[in-house]
């Protein structure tokens, strides 16, 4: 192994460290009480999980293998990687959107005037 084969785990790693502490935050939100952002950035963070787990899948283990049909690899690299990371990136920004929203109160309830006399 060389040295770039060794920053490509790394860069693999950290981004595998990246989404479990995407995944942390999400399950905090859902303890304050904030489930639709918990629910986007659990989700959205899972999509972002899907692109170092299928480097290392199909690129450290598939990719090893004398017979792999590289053009096959590629294709299914590029075709499931893209989509999803987009859906990633849209889904947390939409939790951070609904996370700092602010949350509209009623309208207070109508008192009658003081100085009127009671109606019979």
């Amino acid at each position: 192994m060389n040295n770039i084969e060794i920053l490509y785990y790394v860069r693999d790693a950290v981004a595998c460290l990246g989404v479990l502490v995407g995944l942390g935050g999400a399950v905090f939100l859902f303890t304050r009480k904030k489930v639709m952002p918990g629910v986007l950035a659990l989700i959205g963070f899972i999509f972002l999980g899907i692109e170092p787990s299928l480097d290392i899948i199909l690129w450290r283990i598939l990719g090893n293998n004398s017979n792999a049909n590289y053009d096959t690899l590629n294709y299914t690299y590029a075709c499931i990687t893209g989509p999803a990371l987009f859906l990633g990136i849209l889904l947390i920004v939409l939790a951070f959107v609904n996370g700092f929203r602010e949350t509209k109160l009623p309208p207070p309830p109508m008192e009658p005037p003081v100085d009127l006399p009671p109606t019979i």
